[in-house]
């Protein structure tokens, strides 16, 4: 069985030995257990009811007993399943409904345009901080009703709070997990208060009345459930623009054919989330014994899904070992889950690199990194931290 050391910060989910690894069989083995490289598989890991999302055993994993990081992570909806799940489900739902999504549209390709103002005013750009980091967040502000003078004091701790998947890389990891999910929280609780007493046509003051009004939720509970919101809302989608950056320095006459024929967009933006997904790896804890295709699985293993690899996987994704916004791929991408626990933001995430690219395309020539690339660690949300960018003109 192939050994993958995943936790490496020089590991690539795509180098040609991961590649030749899924070749030869479904699974490898690694310093976090099995970890699952062919996309049918995955699938049915995403959907076996033997498995669940890992609770606090992904965190004592990682020797987190207690403490802030435990006391959000353990509570949040992800680690609820049936009627409780639901419940708190239903009341973050109506921020990702088609209506609500779609109303964002006009304020997302708005704020494009002036972060596209920014980028031609200044020539190079560190594009994760100029624009990857900044249109998330915005459009997550306007969504939830925060300040805009808040919004860069939000953004550290949004996107440090996203560390949480990459724990087992050491480090400050942890410390800079906890000092994001304590600072988010009184952040959380201050709007709260603030909702409670002025309340405004906001999500933040929709879920208020579930919690005071309606009493479908507590405020422990509505306080875990915005949190999570920043975390999913803003990180990953941050991580997936800088992403598709890096996919078009690497293919610029894909960015090319896309400023030519702007009706691939919704392709361009599956084809940049399959080959370099922000979630990295997605993973599952086993709560009984079974054999998987073969493998003897025991209670309380984690089998971590290579998403990057399981994407390439030309068994799903015929031809899938190149980037091609041209290809209409049928199989689903594996980063926002499967089932009940399918990701509510993929549709807002969707909706602004959709409504982004055209944008930049159309702005711009093809990008060139222009200076050092700085990368999260490979497992967990994964791209870079610092994106130096330059922009042919645009002809």
């Amino acid at each position: 069985m192939p050994f993958l050391n995943v936790v490496d910060p020089a590991f690539d989910f795509a180098a040609p030995e991961v590649l030749a690894a899924q070749d030869a069989g479904w699974f490898a083995d690694s310093p976090l257990g099995p970890i699952v490289l062919r996309h049918a598989e995955a699938q049915e890991i995403l959907r076996d009811r033997r498995l669940d999302h890992g609770g606090d055993g992904f965190l004592r994993r990682d020797g987190i007993t207690s403490g802030p990081i435990y006391d959000w992570w353990v509570p949040m909806v992800v680690n609820h399943d049936g009627a409780d799940h639901r419940r708190l489900r239903g009341i973050v739902g109506r921020a990702f409904t088609p209506r609500t999504v779609d109303g964002l549209r006009p304020f997302i390709r708005a704020t494009a345009e002036a972060l596209a103002d920014e980028i031609a005013e200044a020539g190079e750009t560190e594009f994760a901080g100029a624009f990857a980091d900044r249109l998330p967040l915005a459009v997550m502000s306007e969504l939830l009703g925060v300040p805009a003078a808040d919004h860069d004091l939000f953004s550290t701790w949004s996107s440090d709070i996203g560390l949480i998947f990459a724990l087992a890389a050491g480090g400050d990891t942890a410390a800079r997990v906890e000092r994001a999910v304590v600072g988010l929280s009184g952040y959380i609780d201050t709007l709260i208060d603030e909702r409670s007493k002025h309340p405004a046509d906001d999500l933040i003051s929709h879920m208020v009345a579930a919690w005071q009004v309606d009493a479908t939720v507590t405020r422990e509970e509505l306080r875990n459930l915005l949190v999570t919101l920043v975390f999913g809302a803003h990180d990953n989608t941050s991580h997936q623009f800088s992403n598709a950056m890096v996919c078009f320095t690497d293919h610029p006459g894909q960015w090319t054919l896309l400023r030519d024929r702007p009706e691939l967009a919704d392709r361009a933006v599956i084809e940049t989330m399959r080959w370099r997904p922000s979630a990295a790896s997605v993973f599952r804890r086993a709560t009984e014994d079974f054999t998987f295709h073969g493998l003897p699985v025991t209670t309380g293993t984690f089998m971590t899904i290579a998403v990057p690899t399981a994407q390439r996987d030309p068994r799903a994704y015929p031809g899938g070992r190149s980037f091609d916004i041209t290809a209409v791929r049928e199989a689903p991408l594996l980063q926002f889950g499967a089932g009940p626990h399918y990701c509510l933001g993929s549709a807002l995430a969707h909706a602004q690199l959709r409504e982004a690219l055209p944008v930049l395309t159309r702005r711009f020539g093809p990008p060139v990194v222009a200076g050092e690339v700085s990368w999260r660690p490979p497992i967990g949300t994964q791209g870079p931290d610092r994106l130096p960018l330059r922009f042919a003109v645009a002809g």
